[in-house]
């Protein structure tokens, strides 16, 4: 057969089985690790592909087992895919494009643990980092912007004052703070036995001068002498009638004495009872001795710039990088689409419509995976959508857009992306959405001075934009049914605070981020938690200063007590001798009286 060109066919047949041969025993092998490698360099951390493997016959391409770590957090993955599988168009590919109608990718996870770190090697690392240099000014410029925020954040509040107030309030020494000598209440009593003393001596004196023995005897001697009295003349009646008038003075005399003996005697009689006569004055002494309790002041305002803080700005440093990878990655803008030039024949010209392709377009993406589970949910399963990845969006004419949803029970998640990057400006959004999520999902490591996050429900609301180049985004970010902290494992200054978290049951946060006119990152948190913890800070001390006072209270009551039985005591005799006294004297003059008969 003389029309078979064996020397062409030979050598052809010889180099297509040597191809079949090599792509079939190593391109697989050669393709894994050139994404390997270019996924580190992307992402600046270990990528892992269990297994890949490439079909000719269908141009489709299979992988198993994608993970790659992230970068802010070593032992956790970035992404963890369980499989990837899509088919290629074989015709693009001549022309050295890749374009693919439909990728599948099914079990996304993110946020998995791993068991090794995802760190590159120290050679990767360097060349990583070189490359990094080379970023957009959005990275550069939140270099900056981070350090300072981290230096303003980080500024927690000492838990000194808690030491303090331990001492103070806790163990302090009531009798350190109780000054005797300048105890209203002790002077009062004194003052009251002086008085006391003065007034029974007035009364001793007072009694004296009544001179009521004397009266008495004078009383006696008259009636005797009326009874012995005979009237034999008129002379004797004159005599008589005058004394009879004298003793009816005398009488007179003595009911005034038995007044002033019975006021007295009700004055006198009434318990001598200090303490109740003083409780005015006790209750000014007790607050005077609290007013010396120092209680040190916690500043509670910005505590959710401290403590919340720098976790927004990690947050907001993730994303920016990797949207800012997405804007690395795309192609040079164009005015607009370079049309194919054609060749032109002789004859009449027959254009017929071609399609014409970027060097790469994947125009659908289904996407299915779960959220990672947690002591406090079950993983939530989502799937969604992304369409128009291009290298080319003028040519495409569409943006990418993303839309993954999930829902299982009271836990919803939605993720919406739009990237815009035709013409000559870029739009890139970016908004998450998420209900009835675990507080763990936040990634805030429990912090003393925090309630326990992690065993609260959460819902969040974010967005994130790039506009040509400016950035800003925000979250808002409720927090609710917060477990409390178990005090009895807590000991010394952290128990106050502990009592103080566990008064917050629930609390919202507005984070955001901006890029202002001076092309500065501006961060701002604000929250209602530094309200409530203020608020919890002042009940706490104010009951703690309460104990204070009831404590304070109890001791000078002690010893107003004893002050006031040791003047009671030294009265008691003189009122007693006053008292017997009086009743003596009431007894003789009642008998004067009774033999009284005028």
């Amino acid at each position: 057969m003389k029309f078979i060109r064996w020397n062409f066919l030979v050598p052809t047949v010889a180099v297509i089985t040597l191809i079949t041969i090599f792509n079939i025993l190593f391109f697989d092998i050669i393709l894994k690790k050139t994404l390997i490698s270019s996924g580190e360099m992307i992402f600046g951390a270990k990528v892992e592909i269990n297994n890949l493997s490439t079909s000719f016959t269908k141009v489709s391409v299979s992988i198993d087992g994608l993970k790659c770590a992230d970068r802010n957090d070593y032992f956790r993955n970035l992404i963890d895919i369980d499989h990837i599988k899509f088919d290629a168009k074989f015709t693009p590919i001549l022309k050295k494009k890749l374009v693919i109608d439909e990728m599948t990718v099914s079990g996304l996870k993110w946020g998995t643990q791993r068991k090794t770190s995802g760190q590159l090697p120290p050679k990767k690392e360097k060349k990583f980092n070189k490359k990094e240099k080379k970023d957009s000014k959005i990275s550069k410029l939140f270099d900056s912007a981070k350090n300072k925020a981290t230096a303003e954040f980080n500024k927690l509040p000492s838990v000194n004052a808690f030491s303090e107030i331990e001492s103070q309030i806790k163990d302090f020494d009531v009798n350190k703070l109780i000054d005797k000598s300048n105890l209203q209440s002790v002077k009062e009593i004194e003052n009251l036995s002086k008085d006391l003393e003065n007034k029974y001596k007035n009364y001793q004196t007072t009694f004296e001068n009544f001179k009521i023995e004397e009266k008495i005897q004078k009383t006696k001697v008259l009636i005797d002498d009326i009874s012995k009295t005979k009237v034999t003349s008129f002379a004797d009646i004159s005599k008589t009638a005058k004394k009879i008038e004298e003793l009816k003075d005398n009488k007179k005399e003595l009911n005034n004495i038995l007044k002033e003996l019975d006021k007295a005697k009700k004055d006198i009689s009434s318990n001598l009872n200090f303490s109740s006569q003083i409780q005015d004055i006790i209750n000014k002494d007790v607050n005077n001795i609290s007013s010396k309790l120092a209680i040190p002041s916690l500043d509670s305002r910005n505590i959710s710039n401290m403590l919340l803080g720098q976790q927004w700005v990690n947050r907001v440093d993730k994303i920016i990088y990797y949207m800012s990878l997405i804007k690395q990655y795309m192609p040079e803008k164009t005015d607009k689409v370079k049309e194919q030039a054609k060749k032109r024949e002789k004859g009449r010209d027959i254009i017929f419509a071609q399609r014409t392709y970027p060097t790469l377009l994947i125009s659908e993406i289904n996407i299915s995976g779960t959220t990672v589970k947690d002591k406090q949910t079950s993983g939530l399963d989502f799937s969604g959508i992304i369409k128009n990845i291009s290298s080319s969006p003028d040519m495409v004419s569409q943006p990418i857009t993303l839309d993954i949803r999930g829902k299982n029970g009271t836990q919803n998640l939605a993720i919406e992306g739009l990237f815009d990057h035709r013409g000559t400006t870029s739009d890139d959004l970016l908004k998450i959405s998420m209900a009835g999520a675990s507080g763990q999902s936040l990634n805030i490591p429990e912090n003393d001075y925090l309630p326990l996050i992690n065993t609260a429900n959460m819902k969040l609301s974010s967005r994130f934009e790039l506009i040509n180049g400016e950035f800003s985004c925000g979250a808002d970010i409720l927090i609710k049914d917060i477990k409390e902290k178990d005090l009895a494992n807590i000991k010394g200054n952290m128990k106050y605070l502990a009592e103080i978290t566990n008064t917050i049951k629930s609390f919202n946060v507005e984070a955001n981020a901006k890029m202002d006119e001076s092309n500065s990152l501006d961060f701002n948190v604000k929250s209602d938690i530094d309200k409530k913890m203020s608020d919890a800070i002042s009940k706490l001390f104010s009951s703690k200063v309460n104990e204070a006072k009831a404590k304070i209270k109890e001791e000078l009551n002690k010893i107003v007590k004893e002050q006031a039985k040791q003047a009671e005591d030294s009265l008691k005799s003189q009122k007693d001798e006053l008292l017997k006294n009086i009743n003596s004297q009431t007894n003789l003059i009642d008998d004067i009286k009774k033999s009284i008969k005028y």
